[in-house]
């Protein structure tokens, strides 16, 4: 973690995580069918919430699902630069 806090450390392990993510997305959506680039969206969010699900249990993850819509609904564009903070609801 070096001279970063805790909160900073996980602030940026997100935006690196997304990062990466981003990155190796978009040539596999534009590799696939067509019929599957127009769902990738939807079996993204599908894949990580069953994924977080399995880790951490459907009421954990309902409090993140809870926050993030929340956050959005407020305006909030999660970006790699700029994830949104799911330890808090939006006050």
């Amino acid at each position: 973690m070096n001279k970063l806090g805790r909160a900073e450390y996980d602030a940026w392990a997100v935006e690196l995580a997304m990062e990466t993510l981003e990155r190796r997305i978009e040539p596999i959506v534009s590799e696939a069918p067509l019929s599957a680039q127009t769902r990738f969206n939807n079996a993204l969010l599908n894949l990580a919430v069953n994924r977080i699900v399995a880790v951490e249990g459907g009421k954990f993850t309902a409090g993140i699902l809870w926050r993030l819509a929340d956050a959005i609904a407020n305006g909030a564009k999660p970006t790699p630069g700029a994830p949104v903070d799911l330890t808090v609801l939006n006050s």
